[in-house]
């Protein structure tokens, strides 16, 4: 029964010590266990998936580099879904600027429908994934981000207030306001799956 003692989970703050104790694949571990919260993250904003490839990837490397100024390494989900949403204006303002005038193509729902659909939401089809997809964007962006970190990081809401500094029962309000947003606009969807 030795081989369990491997089956256990290390924490975050671990794999920040010894991502600065110069363990750079411990960072690696890192970066899979939030990459699908933060790509679904800046999705919420953006509606591109190559874009939010790249800003995951862009914040994974702003948190590296910045790693050493994070004061609790116990909240490095919630630091870290902050960077991306900076990240994601900082897209934004890029693709303004380009455009010059016109109007950016950042809302492509037809691409979405294919990047990360099938890991996201196993089950459901193209249209049903769009829809979930638009319903969220289409919430208040503290809701968004709990939202994301619930179902795509598979945090727990005491989880979630950890790494956003809030109260439990903030979160858990929160996540009940979000829930009743949700059931309203994916009530369709709610039918036709239940069938």
């Amino acid at each position: 029964m030795a081989e369990d003692a491997t089956l256990t989970v290390t924490t975050d703050e671990q794999l920040i010590a010894d991502t600065l104790h110069g363990d750079i694949s411990s960072f690696g571990i890192i970066v899979e266990r939030y990459w699908n919260m933060i790509v679904a993250l800046a999705l919420s904003k953006i509606n591109d998936p190559i874009a939010a490839e790249d800003i995951a990837q862009e914040s994974f490397l702003k948190a590296y580099i910045h790693l050493r100024k994070l004061r609790n390494p116990g909240c490095f989900a919630g630091w870290l879904s902050k960077i991306v949403l900076q990240e994601t204006v900082n897209h934004i303002r890029r693709c303004c600027r380009n455009a010059a005038g016109s109007r950016p193509a950042i809302t492509c729902l037809e691409a979405l429908n294919t990047a990360l659909a099938c890991s996201t939401n196993p089950g459901l089809t193209e249209s049903q994934t769009s829809l979930v997809r638009h319903a969220i964007s289409r919430l208040p962006e503290r809701f968004q981000t709990i939202i994301v970190m619930r179902f795509v990081a598979d945090l727990s809401a005491p989880e979630i207030a950890k790494q956003l500094g809030k109260r439990n029962g903030t979160v858990r309000v929160w996540l009940h306001r979000a829930y009743k947003l949700l059931r309203k606009d994916l009530a369709s969807l709610i039918k036709e799956v239940e069938q």
